[in-house]
């Protein structure tokens, strides 16, 4: 249990800055460049999002008085 603790806090840096980025790479995409996305590019930024939502579909959220009443 203490291991997998200890991976949390790194996960979840990793999920912020994955979000972070998808949202500076992704958004306004058209106000920002004169090219067009092609089918294929478009995909792979709409999956990198839908990889993202699954993560942070399968977390859980637990209150601090939570975690002390499990020890």
């Amino acid at each position: 249990m203490k291991s997998m603790r200890g991976g949390l806090e790194p996960l979840a840096k990793a999920l912020n800055a994955l979000a972070t980025g998808l949202n500076l790479t992704v958004r306004n995409v058209t106000t920002h460049t004169r090219t067009e996305l092609s089918e294929q590019e478009a995909m792979e930024r709409l999956a990198a999002y839908s990889y993202l939502a699954r993560l942070l579909d399968q977390c859980e959220t637990a209150s601090a008085d939570t975690e002390e009443s499990d020890r």
